[in-house]
């Protein structure tokens, strides 16, 4: 590996290289979901072993990232032609291309994480006046004063949450409606039982159980009971998407997945009041 880009990551901090590794498999094949041009390229010149991942990971764990990748796009989508002045805050970003994909100019987008990552991250990604990198913990909420606001704000996570207790989730959520009201919120929440497969799939990457999940909710209707400002909009579910290409096999796991809330999408609306839902 003589030549390529050392990586000083924290432990849950390489968790990220597992969606660029599936968002460089999917760019390989003949009819890709999504084309993730950057992901080839940290493939390619970060020195870190990729060949667990290749060599050990299911081909549904590949399309899973993908198909949650996709949901966040057009989350964000639909919230651009709602809000095409607003602000959008990738909590966690890690190498996602979010940004890249969704390209719009009339919004201020923000990526957040920690200063190893962002550090990182600059290799292959570039601050502009409307896309700003903040270095910080998302659980220390002076990222705040950062944040400009000319409509209203959506918070996107994926794959961040779940490294973290749910105290410090439900602490953080609670911090947001206090501070960004009429706010929006979309990330990713796993069962118990997907916290255990989520677990065995990092081992399998090469990784350790310093890296593992943390929380599991075993009820969505938790969220919305920490608050009464937190409504939820709507639930979406990893597989329940067109054009995934699922072989019969890869149709079964992911139909088992879904009916068991193994893994699943939650969008929030923060509001002054509770809303009814």
């Amino acid at each position: 590996m003589k030549g390529k880009i050392k990586v000083e990551l924290g432990d849950i901090q390489k968790t990220l290289f597992m969606p660029v590794w599936a968002r460089a498999v999917e760019t390989k094949k003949e009819n890709p979901i999504l084309i993730d041009l950057t992901a080839l390229e940290i493939i390619d010149t970060v020195d870190f072993d990729f060949s667990q991942m290749t060599d050990n990971l299911a081909e549904i764990s590949q399309i899973a990232w993908i198909a949650r990748c996709k949901r966040f796009d057009m989350i964000v989508n639909d919230f651009i032609d709602n809000h095409p002045n607003g602000t959008v805050v990738n909590i966690g970003c890690g190498l996602d291309t979010s940004y890249e994909r969704i390209y719009c100019d009339s919004i201020q987008w923000y990526d957040l994480d920690l200063p190893d990552v962002i550090e990182l991250k600059k290799k292959f990604q570039k601050e502009t006046d409307k896309r700003k990198f903040i270095s910080s913990s998302f659980l220390n909420t002076n990222w705040f004063d950062n944040i400009v606001v000319n409509d209203t704000v959506l918070f996107i996570s994926t794959g961040v949450f779940v490294y973290f207790e749910e105290p410090e989730i439900r602490n953080f959520v609670i911090r947001v409606a206090d501070r960004f009201v009429d706010s929006e919120m979309f990330f990713d929440v796993t069962s118990p039982k997907g916290l255990e497969i989520a677990n065995q799939i990092i081992q399998k990457s090469g990784l350790d159980s310093r890296s593992f999940f943390k929380w599991a909710l075993t009820d969505k209707s938790i969220i919305t009971s920490w608050d009464k400002r937190i409504n939820l909009l709507n639930t979406y579910h990893t597989f329940r998407m067109d054009g995934l290409g699922l072989n019969n096999e890869n149709k079964n796991i992911a139909l088992i997945s879904d009916s068991l809330d193994i893994q699943y999408m939650v969008h929030l609306k923060i509001s002054k009041t509770y809303l009814g839902k």
